[in-house]
């Protein structure tokens, strides 16, 4: 019995039945959108600041109120709003912080950010990259392709057929044995594939349209760089020193040694990170593509 009284109030004091107009204060202070509904019944007790200027609240809360601007952002229309058409590059970085919060999917984001940067490249505020179109293969690459396709579909069916004669109960080493016993004896057939493949590679790259030359980085991005590898080679430098000295060190050393170069370090790391920063600004101005910035979610 004693024990059943623990586990009960174990039990509360993870969950309760809170109705969803005795949620906090916070819902008074900013009010949730009607077509999310009513809160979660079941929340948890504990308190964590809530998305998007909500206050703050529960962790259920949280999850419920992120799941619904999941929702809403997927089921936007690609038409950009009128904001969104005036200040685009503001709304790229909410897009982006929204995609570090875990508010929205990386895919919608993608969809988002697309959408924005048409719209700041009608307005010559994003360098879009003029792809070269896909060169059409020639009808000779074509059936190579589907010769190719044809004689490996035709020994992995045999190879599958020799399998199967083994019966469900065959050993791994019989059918082991039996693939490389076919891969033998079919070694030409195998290596006209090889062939094919590699015949097949050299006509697409001889077709392969060249890739877009880079601009040049400015004298000012160049010393930037220059700057933020020198301070990085600086950092390395330390860190190898640092493995050296803490191959003899005892475990209690190394915990010692290991917060001391920490906190030594820690404004260097910092103004790595900041130079870091200023060089990825200054060269996505010059060179980054749509398809590299939509990378980096």
């Amino acid at each position: 019995m004693k024990k059943l009284i623990i586990l009960l109030l174990t039990a509360n004091l993870c969950f309760s039945w809170t109705p969803a107009q005795d949620n906090s204060s916070v819902e008074k202070a900013k009010v949730f959108p009607a077509h999310w509904g009513k809160t979660p019944n079941i929340q948890t007790q504990d308190f964590v600041d809530l998305p998007k200027g909500f206050g703050k609240g529960s962790s259920t809360l949280k999850h419920w109120i992120n799941g619904n601007l999941r929702k809403d952002f997927a089921d936007q229309p690609k038409m950009l709003s009128e904001r969104e058409k005036l200040y685009p590059k503001i709304v790229e970085a909410e897009v982006m912080s929204a995609v570090k919060d875990g508010t929205i999917s990386k895919e919608d984001a993608r969809k988002k950010l697309n959408s924005l940067r048409e719209e700041m490249a009608k307005k010559g505020n994003f360098k879009r990259p003029q792809r070269a179109p896909k060169p059409e293969l020639s009808s000779e690459v074509k059936e190579k392709i589907e010769a190719v396709k044809e004689l490996e579909k035709s020994i992995h069916t045999e190879m599958k057929a020799r399998v199967e004669e083994l019966g469900k109960d065959a050993s791994r080493e019989e059918i082991k044995s039996t693939v490389e016993s076919f891969k033998e004896t079919n070694k030409d057939r195998f290596k006209e594939i090889k062939e094919a493949h590699s015949s097949i590679r050299q006509d697409l790259e001889a077709n392969r349209p060249a890739k877009p030359e880079r601009p040049e980085l400015n004298e000012d991005l160049k010393v930037k760089v220059e700057a933020l590898q020198a301070k990085r080679k600086e950092m390395h430098e330390a860190h190898k020193e640092l493995h050296q000295n803490l191959k003899d060190a005892s475990k209690e050393d190394r915990k010692v040694m290991i917060a001391d170069f920490k906190e030594t370090n820690k404004e260097k790391h910092q103004e790595i990170k900041a130079q870091a920063k200023q060089v990825k600004e200054g060269i996505r101005e010059l060179v980054e593509t749509e398809a590299t910035r939509t990378s980096d979610l």
